[in-house]
């Protein structure tokens, strides 16, 4: 029995999706987090690569002649999986500025602790905000979107086949990270209007009764109706990420539609 006969075209195709699928793996929410052992990532990616590379056609006239020219699709390849992980990654990027904010709120700003996700420091509160959605992005089924759209990007865009740099793109990915910043603002809304009021309410006090320490009596204050609203807030979250992740799903597609080589 001889040894199996390699197809360049085959090849090529290989290392294409390889490049796309690494690339969506470690730029992607949860799955991307430096807590995750690098040996899970590349079984991963490989896994990902076996089941989706026998489906792609990649023509062998396509395949370039040069090493440059199969750089230039390589590149092709990082772009279009990171554009898929970035507009997934906004999602949980909303609760990391809406625990910035609260924590900002609250006067917890300077109680710092290491994310275990990015490697980074961050207020505590923001951390715990951002891991409570990160739980709730999970429920939801999250990270299935991002291989949703990573097996949909290779139907509708083959390796060596994208139109990555179309301006609608771009406007895009604009338009979700706006929407970023206003899941942030719905997140930390019910919190900053509860604590607004408290310091409007301390305010006229500090105005009526100017011998009480305002910042010794209101720094406890905002810590405990914080967290209490925090607490009724919670059951609000997953329909918040359930809808955000809804639009972003919809964003995707129409990516995925402007990456098309027949929409060109």
């Amino acid at each position: 029995m001889g040894a199996p006969i390699i197809n360049a075209a085959e090849f090529a195709a290989f290392v294409l999706v390889f490049l796309r699928t690494s690339t969506l793996v470690v730029f992607a929410p949860i799955m991307g987090a430096t807590n995750v052992p690098t040996q899970v990532k590349a079984i991963l990616c490989l896994m990902l690569t076996f089941a989706i590379a026998p489906r792609v056609a990649y023509p062998a006239e396509m395949m370039p002649m040069t090493w440059y020219g199969f750089v230039f699709l390589g590149l092709g390849e990082f772009m279009i999986s990171f554009t898929l992980a970035f507009m997934v990654r906004l999602v949980l990027e909303a609760a990391h500025i809406a625990g910035e904010y609260v924590s900002f709120q609250m006067g917890l700003s300077m109680l710092n602790a290491m994310d275990p996700q990015s490697g980074g420091q961050m207020p505590t509160l923001a951390l715990l905000i951002h891991m409570m959605m990160s739980l709730v992005f999970l429920y939801a089924n999250g990270h299935m979107l991002v291989i949703k759209a990573l097996t949909q990007s290779f139907q509708v865009a083959p390796p060596g086949l994208l139109n990555i740099w179309r301006p609608e793109v771009f406007t895009e990915i604009i338009k979700a990270m706006a929407g970023m910043y206003v899941l942030a603002l719905k997140i930390a809304a019910p919190m900053v209007a509860v604590l607004f009021c408290i310091k409007v309410a301390f305010g006229i006090t500090a105005k009526a009764v100017p011998q009480m320490n305002i910042m010794f009596v209101g720094i406890p204050v905002y810590i405990i109706v914080g967290f209490l609203v925090i607490g009724f807030a919670l059951p609000w979250w997953p329909q918040l990420l359930g809808r955000a992740l809804i639009s972003v799903d919809l964003s995707l597609g129409r990516v995925l539609g402007f990456l098309a080589p027949a929409a060109q």
